[in-house]
């Protein structure tokens, strides 16, 4: 075992496993949905390092700090890699559905895996929206608490294969709804980190960039999922959404009580 994956589990808070099957991937998942938060801060920080395998190690694993997609995901990826999967990194624009424009080009980095000749799209680093389990390339429904997924392999101006999902009313106090939407196009072929690290460039600098101007902090908790901003936290739980305002001082101590992130103020 290496000590990426030692780290990892500590971090997951889940047994050490020598060997790691196709089987235990949801959990592992799971497991991650509920220790490391989709957070931007050192993007406000300007306190942001070079994408790499012992940057994020330090980062996410160590230090109990959250990421954005281009270091959840690669996180995950450089565990399943060394758990002898078969995987690689690829590059995607998400659709921003409420405007029906593409966000930030080539923003979004996912893994790809392949097992038993099946190719699966594992996605750890998507805000709440969390399938929880590979999505099979297929297009087999892959259904989570957070709502519905499936992979469509449709040619598009930003990829040639799309992630749909269909929101959950029970997890994000939402309408049902039967329409499938765009979460995000992408290229199936393999790319380096070099990639993550250009998508870190882009989300960082970009005018368009949604996370380079407030803090945004969301974590999937047992029965929901919360979200904390400088001014609100907003908490999902079975179904019901409540909003509060909050104090500066009371932002700091919910970073570190909800988020289990600590930073130096």
């Amino acid at each position: 075992m290496t000590d990426f994956q030692r780290q990892f589990f500590a971090r997951l808070n889940i047994k050490n496993k020598e060997i790691v099957s196709f089987k235990d991937l949801p959990n592992i998942m799971y497991a991650m949905s509920q220790s490391v938060p989709f957070e931007n801060l050192n993007i406000l920080e300007n306190n942001f390092k070079e994408i790499s395998k012992e940057n994020l190690k330090e980062k996410i694993l160590i230090n109990n700090r959250g990421g954005l997609c281009y270091e959840l995901n690669p996180t995950m990826y450089y565990f399943l890699k060394d758990s002898k999967f078969d995987v690689h990194l690829v590059s995607g624009t998400v659709y921003n559905a409420a405007n029906s424009i593409w966000a930030v080009d080539s923003g979004h980095i996912a893994t790809v895996l392949q097992h038993h000749n099946e190719l699966y799209l594992i996605e750890v680093g998507f805000g709440s929206y969390l399938p929880l389990s590979p999505v099979p390339f297929s297009g087999e429904i892959v259904h989570s608490v957070t709502g519905d997924y499936r992979i469509r392999k449709e040619t598009t101006e930003k990829g040639n294969y799309i992630l749909e999902m269909r929101k959950s009313n029970e997890f994000l106090d939402q309408s049902p709804t039967d329409d499938w939407a765009i979460g995000y196009a992408f290229y199936l072929e393999e790319v380096n980190v070099e990639k993550a690290n250009a998508a870190q460039k882009i989300i960082v600098e970009h005018e368009g960039s949604p996370f380079n101007k407030v803090p945004l902090i969301v974590k999937l908790t047992e029965n929901g999922h919360a979200s904390l901003t400088k001014d609100n936290l907003t908490i999902a739980k079975n179904g019901k959404k409540t909003k509060e305002t909050v104090t500066e001082e009371q932002y700091k101590n919910l970073l570190h009580s909800t988020f289990g992130i600590t930073l130096n103020f």
